[in-house]
């Protein structure tokens, strides 16, 4: 387990997708700009990979998980191409000053000891 920290070096982020696509993920970006125009990078800590599961939707069998030969995307984001369950974290850019400020005061709230005083 590396740190939270290795993932700020874009460096060390570039190896984890080099990694993916060597696990058969192909061209994946676990930093970038998201459609709504949010940077951010995804931080996953497990990840399993799903060969087999069966669906249905509404009675009709939904295959079978595949491998493709190119990323699907959502926008410009590239997803993994084969099914992965990620276990792990995230982080945003919250873009809006005054978001920004009342997350961070929720946060040291939320986060506060008992008994002592928050900002």
């Amino acid at each position: 387990m590396l740190p939270l920290a290795t993932w700020r070096p874009r460096l060390l982020v570039r190896a984890r997708e080099r990694l993916a696509r060597a696990l058969g993920m192909g061209d994946l970006q676990l930093s970038g700009t998201m459609p709504s125009g949010h940077t951010g990078t995804l931080m996953p800590q497990r990840m399993y990979f799903v060969d087999d599961s069966h669906a249905t939707f509404d009675g009709v069998d939904l295959g079978r998980p595949v491998r493709l030969r190119e990323n699907p995307r959502i926008g410009d984001v590239p997803l993994p191409a084969r099914g992965i369950l990620a276990i792990g974290q995230a982080v945003w850019e919250i873009l809006d000053p005054a978001e920004y400020e009342r997350t961070r005061t929720e946060t040291a709230r939320d986060l506060a000891i008992p008994g002592e005083e928050s900002p």
